[in-house]
Order: structure tokens, then C-alpha cells, then sequence
């Protein structure tokens, strides 16, 4: 039995507690950002230049010993998060720069340094941008910032599975770990947006039983005809 949960479902401290002292049970995952940063720093076996031929890459590393950790790319994902984080970074910029105005025209009565540090944490934290600058209170009461950017991981994401290759190669691991997006859209699907599964009104075990089991009926009919019309429906795996 293989279980394919997202990194905040299957964390590190879970697999240990849960899955791994039983035999017989895998994993499928992936890593979260901070762990994706420890594999790329000093030289270690995440660089961009695995990339340079193909979107996906098997790597090892001694912090998952048994485990597969396999590298992926996505390139349209690299894309949106870089415009949208310069978007952030230009709207928080612009707020420090009203400081540094700000504390240039206080000739007669400077900035305190603390002053000048709450206005900055605030504007760091209006956009969440804090890690992605660097600042210092200059000549008494002057505020100096840069940027600190890292972005050669953008796009990147770290599949980690127990399953041997011998029973599911790199593709099929990644395969199986998008298919939480199916999953998803099922849950989606039954609670809010088509079905409606709750709110259940249901007083007697039994009713409430059959009203699940009438909503997942209903969600399996569905899911056979949106298959039946993909082309209909635009929906197809191949446009072709």
C-alpha cells in the first residue's frame, strides 16, 4: 500500500511516527521549501543545471535514507511566481522609499533608529517581503535597504517516495503525486461547487450514511461522463 499525501499531510515527523516502522506501507510526497533550500546549499545535489536537458531528475541525499527524492521543474510556475514576487517587491520598495524620504526631510528632529525600524517592519510585513530585503539605519537617523532575492529555485519542487523504481519509475511517482490534484477537485466537487455533500440535515445514522453514499454515486457518474466528453468539453489530455 502506497499513501500520496502533500507535504503539510505527510510531513517528515509523521512518515517517521506512522509509516515507516510498518512494513509494507510506502510513501509518496514532496518536501517543503526549506527542505528544497538544504538540498541547493553549498554545492549539494539540487542545482539548476540538472535541468538543462530534461524537467525531471532523481537525486540522493543522507537526510532520506531508503527514499527516492526526484527533482522536478516547472517552468510556467518559475514564470508566475517571478512576476509575482517582483510585483511584491516593487510595491514594497516603493514603501521603503517613503521612509528614506521621510527620514531625509527630518533634519531638526531625526528618526530614532527605533522609529525607523517599526516603520520598515511594517512595510516589510504589508507585502510579506521581509526575507527578501536587507536594511540598516545609516549617519544617525538615514535608512539604507537592498534587495536579497534568491530565485534560481523558483519553479522547483522535490517528490520524495519510498517506493523502489523497480515498481514505479520517476514519471509514475510524479504522476501519482499530481494525482492529489484529482482528489481535490473531487472533494471540491462533492462539498461545494456540483454536489453539495453539506451541509447534511439528516438526524438517523442510517439516512446520513445514505445521503454520503448518494452524493459519491452522484460524483461517479459525473466523473465517467466528463471523461465521455472531454472533447465537448475541452477538457482532453491531448489537444491533438
Amino acid at each position: 500500500m502506497v499513501f500520496v499525501g502533500d507535504r503539510g499531510m505527510l510531513t517528515s515527523a509523521r512518515i517517521d511516527a506512522e509509516l515507516r516502522p510498518v512494513e509494507g506501507l510506502d510513501w509518496i510526497s514532496a518536501l517543503r521549501s526549506d527542505g528544497i533550500a538544504k538540498l541547493a546549499r553549498d554545492h549539494g545535489p539540487l542545482q539548476p543545471s540538472l535541468f538543462d536537458t530534461r524537467d525531471l531528475a532523481e537525486i540522493r541525499h543522507p537526510d532520506f535514507p531508503g527514499e527516492r527524492l526526484i527533482a522536478c521543474l516547472n517552468p510556467l510556475l518559475r514564470d508566475e511566481r517571478r512576476r509575482r514576487r517582483e510585483a511584491l517587491l516593487a510595491a514594497t520598495e516603493a514603501d521603503l522609499k517613503k521612509i528614506v524620504r521621510e527620514a531625509a526631510r527630518r533634519t531638526h528632529t531625526p528618526l530614532t533608529a527605533a522609529a525607523i525600524g517599526q516603520k520598515v517592519g511594517k512595510a516589510l510585513g504589508r507585502h510579506k517581503m521581509g526575507k527578501h530585503f536587507g536594511w540598516e539605519v545609516v549617519d544617525g537617523g538615514r535608512l539604507r535597504y537592498w534587495r536579497d532575492t534568491e530565485a534560481r529555485l523558483d519553479g522547483i519542487y522535490v517528490i520524495r517516495t519510498s517506493v523502489p523504481a523497480t515498481v514505479l519509475d520517476a514519471d509514475a511517482a510524479v504522476r501519482a503525486y499530481k494525482g492529489l490534484a484529482t482528489v481535490e477537485r473531487a472533494f471540491r466537487c462533492l462539498k461545494t461547487v456540483d454536489l453539495h455533500l453539506r451541509p447534511i440535515h439528516h438526524r438517523w445514522s442510517e439516512r446520513v450514511r445514505a445521503h454520503v453514499l448518494l452524493c459519491l454515486l452522484a460524483y461517479y457518474v459525473e466523473w465517467h461522463l466528463r471523461r465521455a466528453w472531454a472533447p465537448l468539453l475541452f477538457a482532453e489530455d491531448d489537444p491533438e
